[in-house]
């Protein structure tokens, strides 16, 4: 795997950029992880004061307005970073683990131990980690996801796995490892999986909300709350929940996707909702979107 080959798009700070508006390629970006400039140090240091004073407000702010992100996985038409701007996929997936106390010797067990991961490193906060896996080069977001929930249904063993990066152009934001791992020759990840077993975990009826945001987590809280009141008439319950969420996200309080995902894994666990997935799925999405028009502050 040459580091000069693979190209990334970058796009400003804030989630809400559709536009790349440019692109570097593997090499550089391992090199920026290792030793970015001053100003992004900075940056870093201030989230990793802002997530060890539990602010998690203060340290989505942080990442949004000073940092740029990438979509690894993916390469886009440049109009946009929904699935249909994907013109061709890179053969890489992501996989996050956040809230980790050993993270550096979990780095360097999970390198060890999973000859497809070809680079790893810290997040900003030292209390976080992320994995670059190799993948066959897919043709779908359906060839890709099932490679993911292969990944998935062995990940989901160990503290701190985070799922979302089944979306392919996922935001992964910049970080800072001095001790970033790379290995040139990784194994490729063939082992497949289904959404039924990667769900299986996440469809008792509830859903773990696991953060130390109190803002956040009364956020997802009262959300959890409106979907398991829903039991007929699913739509406007539903959508009306989203508008709410996507206020939320507007104001920072968390990420886009992070409400995305979260809204998909409730409608899967819903027994009304369960009936019509795709469609509610749909609804949900674009009610998030709308709702980020007015920000709502707790």
């Amino acid at each position: 795997m040459s580091p000069t080959e693979i190209i990334f798009q970058y796009y400003p700070a804030r989630v809400n950029s559709k536009r790349p508006i440019g692109e570097t390629d593997l090499a550089y970006f391992m090199e920026a992880t290792k030793n970015p400039s001053e100003a992004i140090k900075d940056t870093f240091k201030a989230i990793a004061a802002a997530e060890l004073a539990d602010d998690m407000k203060r340290k989505a702010e942080l990442k949004q307005e000073n940092l740029y992100y990438l979509t690894p996985c993916v390469y886009t038409d440049g109009k946009g970073r929904s699935y249909t701007n994907i013109l061709k996929w890179n053969g890489i997936a992501v996989l996050d683990f956040d809230h980790i106390e050993n993270a550096e010797q979990f780095k360097i067990y999970m390198f060890n131990k999973y000859k497809a991961i070809f680079c790893a490193y810290l997040s900003p906060s030292k209390k976080g980690v992320k994995f670059l896996v190799s993948i066959p080069l897919c043709t779908s977001t359906d060839e890709f996801k099932s490679y993911y929930y292969g990944l998935g249904c062995q990940m989901d063993r160990y503290k701190g796995w985070d799922g979302t990066g089944q979306n392919c152009i996922l935001p992964l934001f910049l970080s800072w490892d001095e001790n970033l791992l790379y290995r040139q020759d990784p194994e490729v990840w063939t082992k497949k999986g289904q959404k039924a077993d990667f769900y299986a975990a996440k469809t008792s009826g509830t859903i773990n909300i696991d953060t130390k945001d109190a803002d956040k987590k009364r956020i997802l809280e009262n959300c959890q709350k409106a979907f398991l009141a829903i039991t007929t008439n699913g739509h406007p319950q539903m959508r009306a929940a989203c508008i709410s969420l996507g206020g939320y996200v507007a104001a920072g309080y968390l990420d886009e996707s992070e409400a995305i995902q979260f809204v998909n894994n409730l409608i899967e666990s819903n027994g009304y909702l369960s009936k019509g997935v795709s469609g509610y799925k749909k609804t949900a999405k674009a009610a998030i979107g709308k709702g980020q028009e007015k920000a709502i502050i707790l």
